[in-house]
């Protein structure tokens, strides 16, 4: 046995059987040559004396080697095996179908709501339009982050009258002689005048001519203390035609002064809500847009230009 697992040691696992088998096969005949020497004399008594068995052939026995029947008699790797098993049913091939037929048509390019109108703050704007801007002295305040100016100056910290002005200026530059506009400054009160002022005084076609004159006074345009907001909104409404398309209320801060004034003996923002709706119907009836721009982090002014878009159909944009 110990020769066997030599023969092994040496040869691999694939030699252990044949040498095993060797090994059996050399102790066998060894234990038979042993076995004959020590009955070497009862054989020959046995022999000289003529026993009535008479002798017998003993006979050898070769060494065999067994295989399993399926074994080729190579070595083979051992490792994991693999069971595949069928499935119960037939499997639906998940793969997509191959496309036939023509690519389909690039999409076109998005329109704007409108329908191709000019944008101011992202709010589409287009054909008779009175834009109320706050010029009050809270509009240097450099809230708005960075961006540039009308001359395409990069700005770190712009103030909110120059991002106004810039969108102004930039919206008049796309507008065409489709368009009808004037702009009532929002500043001033009844004891420091003015109180609020306007660019035309009048709708002007935006013929090249009074597009120039209007981009140079919106350059200009200086401040002033006061937020009458209930005194522009009542310009807005009376001094022009019912048939407006647009009209824009744009301010940072919350109507000043706050108490009674002009409009009673109420708040002013009180006075606005009350006075307002009336003011607008005209307008309103014949489908004028209204749009409520919050410029600045005030949130005063946030809150009450929230509560005035809502209460009167206004689309909200805040800057």
């Amino acid at each position: 046995m110990k020769s066997a697992k030599y023969l092994a040691g040496a040869f691999g696992s694939a030699a252990f059987v044949l040498a095993l088998g060797i090994s059996q096969s050399l102790n066998i005949q060894s234990s038979g040559l042993q076995a004959q020497e020590a009955s070497g004399g009862d054989a020959g008594t046995l022999a000289s004396g003529g026993g009535s068995s008479g002798s017998k052939t003993e006979k050898t026995v070769d060494p065999q080697l067994f295989r399993s029947v399926s074994d080729d008699g190579a070595d083979a790797p051992t490792g994991r095996g693999f069971l595949r098993m069928p499935a119960s049913e037939p499997v639906a091939s998940s793969a997509p179908e191959p496309e036939t037929g023509e690519p389909p048509a690039e999409p076109s390019e998005p329109e704007t709501e409108s329908g191709g109108a000019h944008q101011f703050f992202d709010a589409p704007v287009a054909g008779k339009c009175v834009f109320v801007i706050d010029v009050s002295l809270s509009m240097s305040i450099t809230d708005v982050g960075a961006g540039e100016d009308y001359d395409g100056n990069v700005v770190s910290n712009l103030s909110r009258l120059m991002l106004v002005k810039t969108e102004l200026i930039n919206f008049l530059k796309q507008s065409d002689e489709g368009d009808f506009f004037d702009i009532v400054w929002l500043a001033g009160s009844s004891i420091c005048g003015p109180n609020t002022d306007v660019w035309a005084g009048e709708l002007v076609q935006c013929t090249e001519e009074n597009r120039e004159a209007a981009i140079e006074a919106v350059k200009s345009q200086t401040m002033w203390w006061g937020t009458p907001t209930w005194k522009a909104l009542q310009r807005a409404c009376l001094e022009y035609e019912d048939d407006l398309s647009v009209m824009v209320l744009l301010t940072d801060g919350t109507p000043f002064p706050m108490g009674e004034g002009e409009w009673g003996d109420y708040s002013h923002v009180n006075a606005i809500h009350n006075d307002f709706p009336g003011w607008f119907a005209g307008k309103k009836d014949n489908g004028c847009k209204l749009i409520g721009v919050h410029v600045g982090s005030c949130p005063y002014a946030g809150s009450f230009m929230q509560d005035w878009c809502a209460s009167n159909d206004a689309t909200y944009v805040h800057k």
